[in-house]
């Protein structure tokens, strides 16, 4: 299922991926041929001269002068019924050393050079004997004449499909190094888009710190996925078949023999597989606990610091390092136990297995032994040997790439908010919520009953103690999360009614801790709205009193925001914030205890433009300071999630009830 989705976005680019495995078949191709090269270097050429030679006159090409006669081997023969007979042939053996030449034909059996003649024994035991004559150096030399130009082609042919090699392995090589980017930046791409599209209540349950190494450190592993680990399991495949293709050409039995690699191959890499799945899950998923337990303690240093939790922390922080180490050692020891260990030890077996085999056919009489072909057994096995080595040393990366695809996956996966870019007028204002029930979790209900209407431009107040319901009567309200008993109207219309995004086109939120963006000041305010100029941008910070905040940065409103606005005071921030808020020109604005951190300068400078600013717009007020909402038209006092009191300030105060108690404690604390 994995690979199924892989190729969904690998399928993209076809042309590449055919490129590449096409230069990856290839090299393949070539790197199997190389020993066929060798092979008949040895056998056809220079063990070749132990073949049978043929009387000819001068007139055959490549013949060979030898005592006043000329002698050439079946190959350079054309005429093959005229020279190629048993009583025209001639042979030349290595014996202890040297090269013997018998003027006659010679049976086939074990041979031995004794008293100056050659001894051969058939294979019914008759001994016969031969005359040989000794051949010098240079005699010799004029016999592997005839090989000289069919070496230098083979050698030739040799070292060019080597150059082409480099440039098919550098093709392929770069081919799925550029295919795995590609997919890699899809699937990121597609991952930070799912991002924006998540519902808020998944960055509730879901820490940064992992999310962030789902985008960026699973989606790397894709890159090695397809610069690595794919790259050895294709060329296994390839290599497997074609080795054995070739193994059978040389040796039908052996082939045969060999076989039985297969079935023990595959058995062992299942068993190292599922262990190495087991053992790769634990380790990305403390990867990433390890990635989010630090962004916490980087963002939370401060508070770390002051309580003097360090080594609390530390320990925290220890737990999931410790765990990480354990289980990549448990994966070393894999490796070490079920990989090359157990390759070398393999490949060891099989080199007695074919020295063995050869050797016990070198004894038998009828069976003569090619050199060449002993070479290209033990060049095949090795390239055999090789890429099962790699896999086996790749299982692990492997395992972990498709651990983190299905780690990004799953993000991509979770159910999203649908993107829409339809537009709605300007909404009135009118805003009523009718027998509204609202729970996070199934049962556990934080809004009650919820009833109370606001005309249009006029102002609400929503106050309660810590876990009242204030928070998630905005939540509900901005459509964050979705409710599914009673309603809200907006001008008479269940807000559910629109798309999220054209609902919040009319809705602006100012929230406690303004969220800024590295860049200006001009792109926090503007947001990417080209629409949005800087003369806009400049009368918005005038509304809200803030033109001295600008006026004292050498750039003004193209001053520099480093990240999350550090280079700015907490007020400062919320001015931003604020105008943010106010230039789109919402219907409805909320105020989600904007006022609560920031200095009383300050303060007096919002509360004064919210007098120009709340004309034509309701807004919602949560107030943490009471004394910031006494010009609220309407106050709903929260408890446990429920409406307790509700009424303008001076209603509120004459009541002696929830707000009462409330105001008066704060007043005490002034």
């Amino acid at each position: 299922m994995t690979f199924v989705r892989i190729w969904k976005y690998a399928s993209k680019y076809k042309k590449l991926v055919f490129l590449s495995l096409g230069a990856l078949i290839v090299a393949i191709g070539i790197e199997l041929i190389i020993p066929l090269f060798f092979k008949s270097i040895i056998d056809d050429h220079l063990v070749g001269i132990e073949k049978p030679w043929y009387i000819v006159d001068k007139s055959v090409e490549n013949s060979v002068e030898y005592n006043g006669s000329y002698y050439a081997q079946a190959r350079n023969i054309d005429d093959s019924e005229k020279w190629i007979t048993q009583n025209n042939e001639v042979r030349i053996f290595l014996l202890k050393n040297n090269f013997y030449f018998v003027d006659e034909y010679v049976k086939a059996g074990s041979r031995v050079l004794k008293d100056g003649k050659l001894e051969v024994v058939d294979q019914d035991s008759n001994l016969i004997t031969y005359e040989v004559d000794k051949l010098a150096t240079n005699d010799l030399l004029a016999f592997y004449q005839p090989a000289i130009n069919p070496i230098a082609i083979l050698i030739m042919g040799y070292v060019i499909l080597n150059v082409v090699a480099i440039f098919i392995v550098y093709l392929y090589r770069i081919s799925f190094f550029k295919l795995g980017n590609k997919v890699t930046y899809d699937i990121r791409k597609e991952a930070f888009e799912k991002l924006q599209k998540l519902h808020i209540s998944y960055y509730d349950k879901m820490p940064a710190g992992k999310i962030v190494a789902r985008v960026t450190n699973d989606t790397q592993t894709i890159v090695d996925l397809f610069s690595r680990t794919l790259i050895v399991f294709i060329s296994a495949i390839i290599y497997v078949v074609g080795i054995y293709f070739s193994l059978f050409f040389l040796n039908t039995r052996l082939a045969t023999y060999s076989l039985i690699l297969l079935p023990i191959i595959l058995i062992w890499g299942s068993l190292y597989r599922k262990r190495a799945k087991k053992y790769n899950r634990v380790i990305r998923s403390e990867n990433s606990e390890i990635n989010a337990y630090i962004n916490q303690s980087i963002k939370g240093m401060e508070v770390i610091q002051a309580f003097s939790r360090e080594d609390l922390s530390y320990e925290e922080f220890q737990y999931h390092n410790k765990r990480y180490l354990t289980y990549r050692t448990k994966m070393l020891k894999l490796n070490a136990s079920l990989s090359g260990n157990l390759v070398r030890t393999l490949q060891r077996l099989i080199y007695a297995v074919i020295l063995l085999y050869f050797g016990w056919s070198a004894l038998g009489i009828q069976n003569v032994v090619e050199v060449g072909i002993v070479y290209a057994f033990i060049e095949y096995m090795n390239r055999l040997i090789n890429p099962i080595n790699q896999v086996f040393g790749n299982i692990d990366i492997f395992e972990q790439s498709i651990v983190s695809c299905d780690r990004v996956f799953y993000l991509l996966d979770q159910d999203e908010v649908g993107l829409h870019d339809d537009n709605v007028e300007r909404f009135k204002g009118n805003i009523e919520f009718k027998n509204l029930n609202f729970a996070y979790e199934e049962g556990n209900y934080v809004l009650k009953d919820i009833n109370f209407k606001v005309d249009s431009g006029d102002t609400i107040a929503l106050v309660g103690h810590t876990g009242s319901g204030k928070s998630s009567m905005m939540n509900v309200m901005l459509r964050y999360y979705d409710f599914t008993e009673g309603e809200i109207l907006i001008d008479g219309v269940d807000i559910r009614e629109y798309t999220k995004q054209s609902f919040r086109k009319h809705v602006g939120i100012v929230l406690q801790d303004p969220v800024l963006f590295t860049g200006t000041i001009a792109s926090n305010i503007r947001l990417n709205d080209d629409a949005i100029t800087d003369e806009m941008i400049e009368d918005a910070l005038r509304k809200i009193g803030a033109e001295r905040f600008i006026e004292r940065f050498s750039k003004g409103i193209h001053e520099k925001v480093l990240d999350m606005g550090s280079n700015f005071s907490t007020g400062e921030r919320q001015l931003i914030s604020f105008a943010r808020a106010l230039i789109y020109d919402p219907a409805v604005l909320v105020l989600d205890e904007a006022t609560a951190n920031i200095d009383t300068e300050t303060e007096q400078l919002i509360q004064k433009a919210l007098s120009v600013v709340k004309q034509d717009r309701t807004t919602f007020i949560i107030a943490h300071r009471l004394s910031t909402i006494k010009d609220a038209k309407l106050i709903l006092v929260l408890d446990r999630g429920q409406i307790v009191e509700r009424g303008n300030h001076d209603e509120l105060m004459a009541l002696k009830g929830t707000y009462y108690n409330m105001y008066q404690s704060q007043l005490h604390q002034i």
